[in-house]
C-alpha cells in the first residue's frame, strides 16, 4: 500500500497547460474486419452501402424501404466509415442467407438506435432468422431490454443503461449452444447476461437486418452496421478481440478472461482508495481502474524523468521505450485505449507532463493528473464532465495488490 499527498501546485499549473493529445488515432482500414473474418462467420454484411456482397459466403443484401447512407459510421476504425440508416417505419436489409446454422449459432451487430423502444412503444428489431416455434431473433423490446430469442417464447435478456442507447453506437453479440442449452448477450465486447434456456437447433429462415419478416411491425429506428452471422457460438475471448480491434493497437492487445466485473477488459484485484476533503471518495470499480492507469503512467514519467531526463509520450509510456537504457523498460501492462469506459491522454514536453482519464458514461467521475518534476504535481477529479487542475482535489489515494506500471 502506498499513499501519494496531494502537493501545492497552483502556479505551475497554470503556467504549463497543454492541449490534449489524441487518445486515439486513426486504425488500419481492414483491421476490424480481419477479426471478423478470422473468426469464419457464415456471412458478414458491412452495411457501408445500400447494396452489397457479404464479405463471407456468397450472400447478398438489398434494402426495403426506408434506407439511406449515413456518415459516419460504427466506431471500429475503418476509413471507410459508412452505415446504413433505417427510417423505423418501413426499411430494414433483407439477405439472400438462409439457414445455415444448425446447433449453434452466433449474431453481431453495431446499432445506434435514435429513440427509445420504450418511447415508441414497440419492438425494434436487430436482425435475426425468424421462424414460428424456432426463433433466432435479437431485438429491442417496449422496455428497452435486449432480448435474444431461440425458440417459440423462450429468450434472454440485457437492459443495457437508459442514458447509453440513443445516439450512441454498441457492438452487440449474441451466441445460442442447444447442444449444452447455453445462451450468451454481449455488449461492447463484455459478457453481460447467459443462461441455460437452450433453444431448438436448426435454423431455416431469411436472415433479416432491422425488421422481421415473420413477426412483422418490428422497424429498428436508427444505423446498423458490420452485421454478422455464425454457425458456432463464439468464445467469449473471440468477441472481446473482435472489439479490440476497433481500437489502435488492438490486434497485439492480450485481452485477460473475464472476472474484473466494471474494470473492462483488465485482470486485476488490487484495492484503489482515495479521499478528498470530505473524506474516502466511493470509487466505482470503472474509476478505480481509471486511478490505477493514471498512476502506473505517474510511476512511468517518474522513472522517465530519473533514467532518461525527461517526460516520455504516450507511446513511450506504452512501449517502455524511453524508460530503459537499452530495449524495453517500464511501461504499461494493458493498453488503456482498449478501457470501454474512459478515454485517455497524455501530452509530454521536456518539462512537464499532464495526464487526463475522461469518462464515456454518465454516472463514472473524469480524473487528471499533472506533474512537473519528481514528486511534484496535482491530482483531480470533476464528477460532471472533464476534470482539470482546478476541478477537486484528491488529497491521498493508494494501490494495494497490483500496479498497470510493469517491467
Amino acid at each position: 500500500m502506498f499513499n501519494i499527498q496531494k502537493k501545492n501546485w497552483v502556479v505551475i499549473a497554470a503556467s504549463t497547460a497543454f492541449s490534449c493529445v489524441a487518445g486515439v488515432t486513426a486504425h488500419a482500414q481492414d483491421a476490424f474486419a480481419n477479426a471478423v473474418i478470422a473468426t469464419h462467420p457464415v456471412a458478414y454484411y458491412r452495411l457501408d452501402a445500400t447494396t452489397g456482397k457479404s464479405l463471407a459466403g456468397a450472400s447478398t443484401y438489398k434494402p426495403v424501404g426506408g434506407v439511406t447512407i449515413q456518415t459516419p459510421g460504427a466506431p471500429t476504425g475503418n476509413a471507410v466509415n459508412h452505415a446504413l440508416s433505417l427510417n423505423g417505419k418501413d426499411g430494414y436489409i433483407v439477405t439472400t442467407q438462409a439457414g445455415g446454422v444448425g446447433e449453434t449459432a452466433s449474431i453481431m451487430a453495431w446499432v445506434n438506435l435514435a429513440a427509445l423502444p420504450a418511447k415508441e412503444n414497440r419492438i425494434f428489431y436487430v436482425a435475426g432468422e425468424s421462424q414460428s416455434g424456432n426463433d433466432l431473433d435479437l431485438q429491442f423490446e417496449p422496455d428497452n431490454v435486449l432480448r435474444f430469442f431461440t425458440a417459440s417464447g423462450g429468450n434472454l435478456g440485457y437492459t443495457p443503461p437508459v442514458a447509453a442507447l440513443v445516439n450512441q453506437w454498441h457492438m452487440i453479440v449474441a451466441t445460442l449452444d442447444t447442444a449444452t442449452q447455453s445462451r450468451a448477450i454481449y455488449w461492447d465486447g463484455k459478457p453481460v447476461a447467459a443462461d441455460k434456456g437452450g433453444g431448438r437447433a436448426g435454423k431455416t429462415s431469411v436472415f433479416t437486418i432491422g425488421e422481421s419478416i415473420v413477426f412483422t411491425g418490428r422497424f429498428f429506428k436508427g444505423a446498423m452496421a458490420e452485421t454478422a452471422l455464425w454457425n458456432r457460438a463464439l468464445k467469449a475471448s473471440e468477441v472481446a478481440a473482435i472489439y479490440v480491434a476497433t481500437i489502435p493497437g488492438g490486434g497485439s492487445t492480450t485481452v485477460p478472461a473475464a472476472g474484473a466485473a466494471g474494470g473492462g477488459p483488465f485482470a486485476t484485484t488490487a484495492k484503489v482508495s482515495a479521499e478528498d476533503s470530505s473524506g474516502p471518495i466511493q470509487l466505482k470499480r470503472e474509476e478505480q481502474i481509471a486511478l490505477m492507469f493514471l498512476t502506473a503512467m505517474e510511476n512511468i514519467e517518474r522513472t522517465c524523468q530519473l533514467s532518461a531526463k525527461h517526460f516520455c509520450t504516450l507511446d513511450q509510456v506504452l512501449s517502455g521505450s524511453g524508460t530503459g537504457s537499452s530495449g524495453r523498460g517500464e511501461h504499461l501492462k494493458f493498453d488503456p485505449r482498449v478501457d470501454p469506459n474512459y478515454t485517455y491522454t497524455l501530452a509530454a514536453s521536456a518539462t512537464a507532463w499532464e495526464a487526463h482519464a475522461t469518462a464515456k458514461k454518465p454516472g463514472l467521475r473524469s480524473f487528471c493528473f499533472m506533474g512537473r518534476g519528481v514528486g511534484l504535481g496535482v491530482t483531480t477529479y470533476n464528477a460532471n464532465g472533464a476534470a482539470g487542475y482546478t476541478d477537486r482535489d484528491i488529497l491521498g489515494r493508494g494501490i494495494e495488490g497490483d500496479s498497470f506500471a510493469t517491467q
